[in-house]
């Protein structure tokens, strides 16, 4: 199928358009993934507990972590020494704003008695597996707790048995941060555009399907239209031998001159419609005086100029193809106002009117009459020229001219 110009500029826009939105889908596909092996590491310090609210949570924090001791009584080692016996339990807060899965944490024992770092034994615990390091425990959560959402915060703990009762401040948390697509703007952006794009060519397309589709319906009446005037014109050039084929001639003379003007398409099909129908006042016009070989008298004169007025009349109701009558009625107007029916001067005469006039002159001095033989080239070009100004247009005679010298017509 092939594009016209406005196709063509619309397939470069929709494709410059896909283009754009695809790149910022992949970006944004790129980046979510880079994203999401992003790793995530916050220490918690016993100085970050000045931050915390009534909550215990300190917001500053992207992950903050809390661990208090929640029951204690006294107890001993086996060798007799005495110990204290201790519940230990942790909340952990994600304030990153961002989801945090596969994290561990490192649990900093405190200072014993001796300043030394205490000793502890983990006698039971849950929500995870606890390692003890000596001084730190490993804790790894268990599946159900990997993940934390936004905002969200998860509790731990265990049972310790130490020397003294203890306060666990200092923590170490690592994992990843894990981010969704639809929570970048990007990936809307581009998927809101991919949306209007494929509505957008949707529409188009159907558009563009229906104004085909007039155009050929257009175009199929303009065929129809063509080929009836035709038809009615060879009607028309029948009733004269030596006039066999005038009107198409004038028809296609009078659109070489209208392109010459730089009129339209639509202008140069109407004048040429408009040179079809030129005579069509004729058929009304007897035969005897139409192929009248000797002069003609007066009375037979007036009979033969009105098929100017008989051929306005026919083609009044021609509405289909608005002003298609001036080219009957006007084509025998002069410019210097001495033609029929009306007399009219100049600028007064329908354009299309004074082009078929020059193109109706051109055929009949280019063609055999039944009253004389074709005139020769210079004869022609000498009777355009003098009559520039009197009979013709002066402008549109010189397109004519030029046409006929440059071996065009």
């Amino acid at each position: 199928m092939k594009l016209d110009r406005s196709e063509k500029r619309a397939l470069i826009i929709f494709g410059s358009v896909l283009g754009v939105l695809l790149i910022l889908l992949i970006f944004t596909i790129i980046r979510w993934r880079i994203d999401n092996t992003q790793e995530m590491e916050c220490v918690i310090s016993v100085g970050d507990r000045m931050g915390a609210g009534e909550d215990g949570n300190n917001p500053k924090k992207d992950v903050y972590v809390v661990m208090e001791k929640t029951k204690q009584w006294p107890s001993q080692w086996e060798d007799g020494a005495p110990s204290v016996g201790a519940e230990y339990d942790g909340r952990i807060y994600n304030n990153s704003g961002k989801e945090i899965i596969d994290w561990n944490m490192t649990i900093y024992m405190p200072n014993g008695k001796d300043g030394n770092t205490a000793v502890g034994v983990i006698d039971s615990s849950w929500n995870g597996e606890y390692t003890n390091n000596g001084d730190s425990i490993s804790f790894l959560p268990a599946e159900y707790l990997n993940h934390l959402l936004k905002d969200e915060s998860k509790t731990f703990g265990f049972v310790m048995y130490s020397d003294k009762s203890l306060d666990f401040t200092d923590f170490e948390v690592r994992g990843f941060y894990q981010t969704f697509l639809v929570e970048y703007l990007e990936f809307w952006i581009a998927v809101i555009g991919l949306v209007l794009w494929a509505t957008w060519v949707c529409a188009y397309l159907l558009i563009n399907i229906r104004a085909r589709k007039l155009v050929r319906m257009k175009e199929h009446d303009e065929k129809i239209i063509e080929e009836t005037m035709q038809v009615f014109a060879n009607f028309i050039d029948a009733k004269d031998e030596y006039t066999k084929g005038h009107s198409t001639r004038v028809s296609f003379y009078s659109q070489k001159i209208a392109k010459r003007m730089g009129m339209s398409e639509e202008e140069i099909k109407m004048v040429g419609y408009m040179g079809l129908m030129h005579d069509c006042g004729k058929i009304a016009i007897p035969d005897g005086v139409l192929n009248k070989r000797g002069p003609l008298t007066e009375e037979e004169r007036k009979v033969i100029e009105e098929h100017t007025t008989r051929g306005g009349k026919m083609l009044e109701n021609f509405t289909s193809l608005p002003g298609i009558r001036d080219g009957a009625l006007y084509h025998h107007e002069r410019y210097d106002g001495k033609g029929y029916p009306e007399g009219l001067i100049g600028k007064e005469i329908p354009l299309y009117a004074r082009i078929i006039n020059v193109a109706d002159a051109f055929d009949a001095m280019n063609s055999d009459r039944c009253y004389r033989n074709r005139l020769p080239k210079h004869k022609i070009l000498s009777e355009l020229r003098n009559n520039a100004g009197t009979q013709f247009d002066p402008e549109i005679v010189e397109y004519m001219i030029a046409m006929y010298q440059e071996g065009k017509i």
